[in-house]
């Protein structure tokens, strides 16, 4: 079976469906396509609006309408309402944002993936956010994410939930990198940190671009068992606890964070900014991709 025929049975399926509708709820969501000439294509837009899912319907709608579709995203920030290129645009119409470690490395070198993963989940476990973890595997390398509600309103009403999220996330990457240099099992392996304002990634049970590969969700305590199995199209073990979170667990950490690095260094959130738009910069960015 071909790559297309892969994507067209893989996203046939109403589990598939569903999971990705229901993690793209609130995001902005982008695609990447085949099209008539066989070139894989980047999308963002639909008629001159921001592409999102309402639904699983919805979804298989907007697979059908498009055809091709091979991965599909949804960004790192949640909005209140997108039905406008200005909704996007607008720092104050984003309600929650979901932080994200980006684990770099290649497939054939997976357990060194999975070994920094691994002190990655260690030390957000140390520092108390457990209920909220959950990683996904997506194809060459993995994703860790603390789910974006695992932080407080009070928290919220504090910090942009972008500033927020980037915090955190540099903060726990330069203490995780700080005690995984010069380890060999470890070795090669990047964590980014990739936190912007227009920021995706692949959606739950999304197919790779490139390879056929399922990205699947785990939980912490499933990290010893992992193995390539797990994301073949055709018998993926999927874990829907992704969408589990304690409410709070995350302020710790997110505060912590906050205080010492800053927030996303291009843009300043605060709360007293929030209804502000985007800079002209961050536009012209969000227009490229």
């Amino acid at each position: 079976m071909n790559s297309q025929n892969v994507a067209l049975e893989h996203y046939s399926r109403l589990d598939v469906q569903r999971e990705i509708a229901d993690y793209c709820s609130g995001r902005w969501v982008a695609l990447h396509f085949l099209d008539s000439l066989g070139r894989l294509v980047f999308r963002r837009y639909l008629m001159g609006k921001p592409i999102t899912v309402g639904g699983a319907d919805d979804l298989n709608s907007l697979i059908n309408k498009i055809g091709g579709v091979r991965s599909i995203y949804g960004s790192a920030n949640k909005y209140g309402l997108i039905q406008r290129v200005e909704d996007v645009f607008n720092f104050s119409n984003v309600r929650l944002c979901t932080p994200t470690w980006d684990i770099d490395g290649q497939i054939s070198n997976w357990k060194k993936t999975l070994a920094v993963a691994r002190e990655l989940v260690s030390f957000l476990e140390s520092e108390g956010v457990q209920k909220s973890l959950y990683i996904k595997w997506s194809g060459n390398g993995c994703h860790i994410h603390i789910h974006e509600e695992a932080f407080s309103d009070e928290a919220l009403s504090k910090v942009h939930p972008l500033d927020l999220a980037y915090a955190t996330v540099e903060y726990v990457k330069t203490k995780v990198t700080q005690k995984i240099l010069g380890d060999p099992c470890t070795e090669g392996i990047v964590i980014e940190n990739r936190m912007d304002p227009g920021r995706v990634f692949t959606c739950p049970l999304s197919l790779h671009r490139h390879l056929d590969a399922v990205c699947i969700c785990l939980k912490p305590n499933q990290l010893d068992s992992f193995s390539l199995e797990w994301i073949h199209p055709s018998t993926f073990r999927h874990n829907g606890e992704w969408r589990n979170f304690r409410k709070g667990e995350a302020d710790q950490i997110a505060l912590k964070a906050y205080n010492s690095v800053g927030g996303y260094p291009n843009q300043r959130l605060s709360r007293r900014r929030r209804g502000k738009r985007l800079d002209e910069q961050i536009q012209e960015w969000l227009l490229k991709h």
